[in-house]
C-alpha cells in the first residue's frame, strides 16, 4: 500500500505533503508499528519511495512508514518559517494515530532519516527520549553545531563567515531555521541533547551509518565515539568506499530497518 497526498496542519497553518506506505497485510490483527522516515535537505516526501527499495521492503514488516515533508528547515521550529519541530513530533503522530490503526505505545514508533533528515531524526529522538523506541540515522549532518555556528558568525566581528565557508544557500537556510544572528542553541545540537537525555528512564536505542568517502564521515565517526563514552546504546556502521548518494542511503537504509525492526 502506498498513498500520497497532503494534510492541513494547524503547526505549519498549511497544507503539507505527506506519503504512507505498508504491506498489503491487512488480515493481521492491528495495530501496526509505525515509522517516521525523514528526507534530506534537497528532498521531499516521496524521495525514498523514488530512491531506495522501501516499497518492496515493506512486506518483511507489519509497520507503517509516514514520511513526511519539511523543505529545507533541518526540522526545526524555524526563526523565519514554520514550525517543523512541532508538527513531525507533535502533531503529526497524533493525526496518524487518529487516521490509522497504529499502536500508541513507544516501543511501537521508529524514526529515521537521511542527511538533514538523519538530524532531525536525532534530534527528535534525543529531545524526546521515551517517544520512540529506536532511532536510525544515515549519514546525519550537523552533528556539532558548534563548528556550523562560528564565533565570527555569532559575535558579528565576520557576518560573512559562514556563507564563505558554506555558500549562499545554506546560509539562507541557516538563517532561516536558526536566525541571521542566531547564538549556539543546545536544544539544537545532538550531542547537546544526548547529555541532557543521559537521565531519562526510557531511550531509545540509536543507529548511525556513514561511508567511508562520505562529506560527513569524520563528524559521524566522532559523534559515535562521543555517544559511546556518554553510555549510550549505539550502533555504527562505516560503510568502505560509500559516498553521500542514494546508493548509500538505500543500503543504510535496510540496515537501519533491520537494527529497528528486526531482520
Amino acid at each position: 500500500m502506498i498513498l500520497q497526498g497532503s494534510l492541513y496542519s494547524q503547526a505549519l497553518d498549511m497544507e503539507t505533503a505527506v506519503c504512507f506506505a505498508a504491506a498489503n497485510d491487512f488480515t493481521r490483527e492491528p495495530p501496526r508499528k509505525v515509522c517516521y522516515l525523514l528526507h534530506g535537505l534537497q528532498g521531499r516526501a516521496d524521495d525514498f519511495l523514488h530512491y531506495t527499495m522501501l516499497a518492496d521492503w515493506c512486506r518483511d514488516y507489519h509497520v507503517l512508514f509516514v514520511l513526511p515533508d519539511a523543505q529545507r528547515s533541518f526540522y526545526t521550529d524555524m526563526v523565519y518559517g514554520n514550525r517543523f519541530f512541532t508538527y513531525l513530533t507533535r502533531e503529526l503522530p497524533a493525526t496518524v494515530r487518529d487516521v490509522f490503526r497504529v499502536s500508541a505505545d513507544p516501543g511501537d514508533s521508529f524514526i529515521m532519516g537521511a542527511s538533514m533528515g538523519g538530524y532531525g531524526a536525532l534530534k527528535a529522538a534525543l529531545t524526546f527520549p521515551g517517544q520512540y523506541a529506536a532511532c536510525a540515522a544515515f549519514s546525519p549532518a550537523c552533528l556539532d553545531m558548534r563548528q556550523y555556528m562560528t564565533p565570527q558568525w555569532r559575535d558579528g566581528s565576520d557576518a560573512d563567515a559562514f556563507r564563505r565557508i558554506f555558500g549562499d544557500r545554506l546560509a539562507m537556510d541557516f538563517d532561516c531555521a536558526f536566525g541571521p544572528e542566531s547564538s549556539y542553541d543546545p536544544a539544537q545540537d545532538v550531542p547537546a541533547l544526548a547529555r541532557q537525555a543521559l537521565d531519562s528512564p526510557q531511550k531509545p536505542r540509536i543507529f548511525t551509518c556513514w561511508g567511508s568517502r562520505d562529506i560527513f564521515a569524520g563528524a559521524n565517526r566522532d559523534f559515535s565515539r562521543e555517544m559511546t563514552a556518554l553510555g549510550w546504546d549505539i550502533t555504527a556502521r562505516e560503510l568502505p568506499d560509500r559516498m553521500h548518494n542514494w546508493s548509500f542511503f538505500n543500503e543504510a537504509l535496510r540496515l537501519g530497518l533491520d537494527f529497528c525492526l528486526g531482520s
